[in-house]
């Protein structure tokens, strides 16, 4: 009777130990599909990958019955989180991946950026070289008081040819008991220094210094056998305006010695004048220079 006792009361603790296991069963299937149930559902379109994780963590969950004697409560879980742990970081790398892909597009405006500001640079670097070479002093429609000194330039050049007897200069000869030169070929005569003069003065301005500083010698030109010129600095002049008339304008100029001189600045004034659609010095050349 006592072995029919221990044996009975044995099946009964066998069967509460079946019963317990499987309770312990049923909530560890479930606890793990619950759990990966929305790390599947957060990612829409990796839903067909995550699909074989829940088969995974029931494979996992199968073992967990022969090991429920020894650990039957905190066995169970730990497996189930530890599958809940490694799932979570992989739905995080998908995402991670797009935000790489979409970036991509951002970066394509980053393009237009990058041209936009060249297209500013060239007018700044453009327009200033082309206002420099397309600037003709002796095709000079519009005078102020910068365009002014470049037609002033180009005038003190034609004088200083002139003056200096061109190049090469002519022979020499005695006239009157001094001596003359004869001007060069391209200026050597009275009509082709005045027309050499009026691309930067009026034609009467040029008939006035050549009357004073050309004789004519059997149709050619020539000079008294000197050379004449003076220290002032032109190309560093600054002009003002004192008088304006549609077509007549008078510029004070300003214009600097040499500095090793130390010479006071002179003030020089100079008259213009249009010219048909150009603008001429209608000073004499010697008054200037």
């Amino acid at each position: 009777m006592k072995l029919n006792t221990k044996l009975s009361a044995l099946c009964i603790a066998a069967t509460l130990m079946s019963v317990a296991q499987a309770a312990a069963a049923a909530p560890a299937v479930t606890a793990p599909a619950e759990a990966t149930q929305p790390s599947v559902a957060s990612p829409a379109a990796s839903a067909p990958a995550q699909v074989p994780a829940p088969a995974a963590s029931a494979s996992a969950t199968t073992p967990a019955p022969a090991q429920a004697p020894s650990a039957p409560a905190s066995s169970t879980p730990a497996a189930a989180a530890g599958s809940a742990k490694t799932a979570t970081p992989v739905a995080p790398s998908a995402p991670a991946q797009r935000p790489s892909t979409s970036v991509a597009p951002a970066a394509a405006p980053i393009v237009p950026s990058t041209v936009k500001p060249s297209k500013p640079q060239q007018p700044s670097t453009s327009a200033p070289a082309a206002a420099a070479t397309n600037v003709k002093p002796t095709q000079l429609d519009k005078l102020n008081h910068e365009s002014a000194v470049p037609l002033v330039l180009e005038a003190q050049s034609r004088y200083q040819y002139a003056i200096s007897g061109g190049s090469p200069v002519g022979k020499s000869f005695q006239l009157n008991g001094k001596s003359y030169r004869y001007l060069s070929e391209d200026i050597g005569t009275k009509t082709k220094l005045i027309s050499y003069l009026t691309q930067a003065y009026t034609k009467q301005a040029s008939e006035q210094f050549v009357g004073k500083f050309f004789v004519e010698v059997n149709g050619r030109l020539a000079q008294l056998n000197a050379d004449g010129g003076n220290l002032l600095e032109f190309n560093r002049a600054t002009a003002k305006m004192i008088t304006m008339t549609p077509v007549k304008r008078s510029y004070l100029l300003t214009v600097p010695y040499p500095a090793e001189t130390k010479q006071a600045n002179e003030k020089i004034t100079v008259n213009f004048e249009k010219v048909g659609s150009y603008w001429k010095i209608s000073s004499a050349p010697h008054v200037i220079f």
